[in-house]
């Protein structure tokens, strides 16, 4: 098995969280009194402290401090700041905004975070994807990938289930092994990439062969949501790695 990685971002600053966008690598700093954003390694923004996640969306990018969620022009512009409550785990670029998934908190939880999944959009505000949600089993720390264009893991019967733009179910395959442990996965036109704690599990479509490997990823490694070459982003204190794993013939 060979793992194809690169460095795309290295910084002298202590990264909270970053993403990346084919060839533009953001990035979430701590500064000194300050957080900033960096856009390919140049400062585009300057803020209070406090925020602790960064993310792209189709035509801008987005930043999460505590409960509330704002989004901002890629020349760091205010665009719009919108309420999405506590306990986010995790925040899904579609269409033009975010897919909020909470923890467990966003089950049993108070306030707009009882809605289990949010949809958030600049100019538009929050609306609830419960429905979709309780669809697909997806009650908390809900596991999402970008193919044609869209897939969610439903834990519930261990199946891969692609999904439009409208969030209509497109089909359903059913994956030859338990997803429980599952923290990451993406997908390629060949096969599914899984990863947990200490494993990697890659499953071939057209033979529905799957092949483990031993190996430790780290606590903030994560799929790549825009589809590019690669497809899991690795951010370590000070740089970014961006890697695709490749099964053996």
């Amino acid at each position: 098995m060979q793992i194809m990685e690169e460095i795309v971002f290295t910084t002298n600053y202590e990264i909270l969280d970053a993403d990346c966008k084919k060839g533009d690598v953001i990035a979430l700093l701590k500064g000194k009194g300050e957080n900033l954003v960096h856009l390919n390694c140049e400062t585009i923004l300057c803020l209070p402290t406090g925020y602790s996640m960064i993310r792209w969306t189709e035509n801008h990018f987005c930043l999460l401090r505590g409960p509330m969620l704002s989004f901002y022009t890629l020349t760091g512009e205010f665009m719009d700041e919108m309420k999405v409550g506590p306990c986010i785990s995790d925040l899904f670029p579609f269409k033009n905004g975010v897919i909020c998934i909470y923890s467990d908190q966003g089950v049993f939880g108070e306030g707009i975070g009882k809605h289990i999944l949010n949809y958030a959009e600049p100019g538009k505000g929050v609306t609830s994807l419960e429905n979709f949600a309780l669809r697909h089993h997806l009650l908390y720390d809900a596991l999402f990938a970008r193919f044609k264009p869209y897939a969610c893991i439903d834990p519930s019967t261990d199946e891969l289930i692609f999904f439009n733009h409208q969030l209509k179910m497109e089909k359903s395959i059913k994956i030859p092994f338990h997803t429980g442990n599952v923290l990451a996965f993406a997908l390629t036109y060949q096969s599914g990439v899984f990863l947990e704690e200490e494993r990697m599990r890659i499953w071939k479509f057209q033979t529905n062969q799957v092949k483990e490997y031993d190996f430790q990823w780290n606590n903030h490694t994560r799929a790549i949501f825009h589809r590019h070459d690669y497809l899991f982003m690795d951010i370590a204190d000070h740089h970014i790695r961006v890697f695709t794993p490749a099964a053996e013939d």
